[in-house]
Parts: structure tokens; sequence; C-alpha cells
């Protein structure tokens, strides 16, 4: 009897082996496609979050505010300098069209916004309630906030 492998049975453990590593790969699809979109869910969420404390930590130093909209504020608020505080005076806009970003005085503060609403109620005291619904994947995530400003003088 002779030793080693035939040419069939060498083409036969080929084919089982192809088989098997088809099976994987297309098992490693669905998974890598998950790790994609959790990536990408996980980045928007991170960039309304930061959006959200930025507006958090202005809106708290509000001194006045000019003018309120639903999708729409301008406002002045002090920021530090070397001798004392500063007033500076900023516009946050959304233009209402889902998917566009969120602007700070003309500069994109968040990309992908499904949904932004602004809700000033003059008080005492007064309250700006912020909504933040972002557009990833099927379903956005939603970010809400109450700031109560604490140097506000006047309302609109």
């Amino acid at each position: 009897m002779k030793k080693g492998f035939t040419l069939i049975e060498t083409i036969a453990v080929l084919l089982l082996v192809s088989i098997l590593a088809m099976s994987v790969l297309i098992s490693m699809l669905p998974m890598t496609q998950g790790l994609l979109q959790v990536r990408e869910n996980t980045a928007a969420a991170q960039k309304a979050r930061l959006a959200m404390v930025r507006l958090s930590r202005e809106f708290t130093t509000i001194t006045n505010i000019e003018s309120v909209s639903s999708a729409s504020i301008t406002y002045d608020f002090l920021v530090p300098s070397d001798s004392w505080y500063t007033t500076l005076t900023h516009t946050l806009s959304w233009d209402g069209t889902p998917g566009h970003p969120l602007m700070l005085e003309g500069v994109p503060l968040t990309d992908d916004v499904e949904n932004f609403t602004l809700t000033y109620q003059a008080g005492p005291p007064p309250v700006i309630d912020v909504v933040l619904q972002s557009r990833v994947g099927e379903s956005g995530n939603a970010y809400s906030n109450r700031i109560a400003p604490r140097n506000i003088l006047a309302g609109p």
C-alpha cells in the first residue's frame, strides 16, 4: 500500500477548507456592519453631547436675550477677560431642515441635526429648555436640558 494523499483527497480537503472559510467570512459580515453602526452612533452621540455642554455653559452666563424663537436665539453672555468679564453676543440657529447643522455664529456646532427646539420662559426664574435630536441610523438620539441663566437682567 502506498503512503500519502491522492489528488482527489487533496482537492476534497481544499474544498472543505474553502467552504468553512466562506461560512466564517459570511457570518462575520453582520458583526462588522454592527461594529460600524455602533461607531457611527457613538460619534454622533458624542457630538450632540458636546454641543449640549457648550450650550449649557454659555446659556448659564447669559446676561441678556435679544431675540428668541423655537429654532434660534441671540443672546449676550459673559466670558472671563484679563481684568474682569467681557460680554459677547452670539446667535444660535438651526434652519429646520433635518440633516443640516446647528450653527453658532455661522460655524457648525454639531451636524446631522434631526430636530432642535428652544423654549424660553421669562420666569422668575428665567429658564431655557433645549432639545437636540441627532440624525443617526434608523432613529436619532434626543438630548434635552433645562438651563436657568444665573446672570440674566432682561428678557426679549
